[in-house]
């Protein structure tokens, strides 16, 4: 799979989190946790206080990956989405 590829399923795996957050599957004080693991990306959803954190790991505000759209409705923040997805697979 080309790293085109992999950016595109990481950023949806990453939506279909969010979208399960604004649907109640969460409740406000989970993150999102992605880090490496034998060398893949790994995403995990926990309260922070259950997440055992490793040099490889960063923390996301569930609630700072939403924004309002144009419906007045609130919606995967697909920007920062995007920019998340971004430093996981082209940062070295």
């Amino acid at each position: 799979m080309s790293r085109i590829q992999d950016f595109y399923k990481l950023e949806e795996r990453i939506i279909d989190i969010v979208d399960d957050f604004l649907n109640e599957c969460y409740n406000e004080e989970d993150v999102l946790v992605i880090g490496l693991h034998c060398g893949k990306i790994v995403l995990k959803v926990d309260a922070k206080d259950n997440i055992n954190m490793d040099n490889a790991s960063e923390l996301y505000q569930l609630p700072e990956l939403v924004r309002i759209g144009e419906d007045g409705e609130p919606e995967a923040d697909i920007d920062k989405i995007r920019d998340i997805a971004n430093k996981w697979m082209y940062s070295d």
